[in-house]
């Protein structure tokens, strides 16, 4: 299975900022449980508006960027469909 665009801009945060799973989950707001599904089973659905915000906020990302990786992750787009730089 391909790795999820949303964990992988996860895993990018927590190797330049050295936070741990648990700890990024809380503040991203999402259980660690949850963080852990999206890493083995993939993005099953569109997360809620808070929680893509809430990511950007702390990955440091534009919110269009984590919106734009959610709407890959669940098929609503993909490689041909050209949505960055449609909003920034």
């Amino acid at each position: 299975m391909e790795t999820s665009r949303l964990v992988e801009l996860i895993d990018a945060h927590k190797h330049t900022y050295g936070v741990s799973e648990a700890e990024l989950a809380r503040r991203i707001g999402i259980t660690r449980q949850n963080l852990y599904l999206w890493r083995t089973r993939g993005l099953r659905g569109l997360p809620a508006r808070a929680t893509i915000d809430g990511m950007a906020t702390e990955l440091h990302l534009p919110y269009v960027r984590v919106l734009e990786a959610a709407l890959r992750d669940v098929g609503y787009l993909d490689a041909t469909d050209g949505f960055s730089g449609v909003l920034a």
